[in-house]
């Protein structure tokens, strides 16, 4: 029978923490998080992606030039000269506007403790912004 050790507890909740922050590339399409584009003309976007601070500014650009890249391929095009580059933090709209954190406290001298913080339905989050140019060579 496997009996659970100090070391596979922490294994496991590291595990979570890990898996629980990763992020993937989408398009924002009902929510805030992932990448929007708007067609300025034939050859010309703007694209920007935003997330929250949890990603990192590097990734943030990496998803957009992602983004960038697809639009070039998708439009017959081979390569894009960025004209713009921005990136700003925002407050994004969350529908959570209390966090409740539970400790289980030291079973044999302190009882369970939860301590509740209200956010006020704002997160804190990153956007970058390109304005490019697609080029066929």
């Amino acid at each position: 029978m496997f009996k659970p050790t100090l070391l596979s507890l922490i294994a496991c909740v590291i595990l979570g923490l890990v898996t629980g922050c990763a992020v993937s590339y989408q398009a924002a399409e009902e929510g805030v998080s992932g990448y929007r584009d708007l067609q300025i003309d034939k050859d010309t976007f703007y694209v920007e992606y935003t997330e929250t601070t949890r990603v990192s500014w590097e990734q943030l650009h990496a998803f957009a030039l992602k983004r960038c890249a697809e639009l070039t391929r998708n439009y017959g095009y081979s390569v894009f000269d960025v004209l713009e580059k921005d990136e700003k933090t925002v407050y994004l709209k969350s529908g959570v506007d209390k966090v409740t954190i539970s400790s289980m406290g030291n079973i044999a001298n302190e009882p369970p403790v939860s301590h509740s913080y209200v956010a006020g339905g704002r997160v804190e989050g990153r956007r970058v912004t390109y304005k490019i140019k697609m080029i066929k060579e």
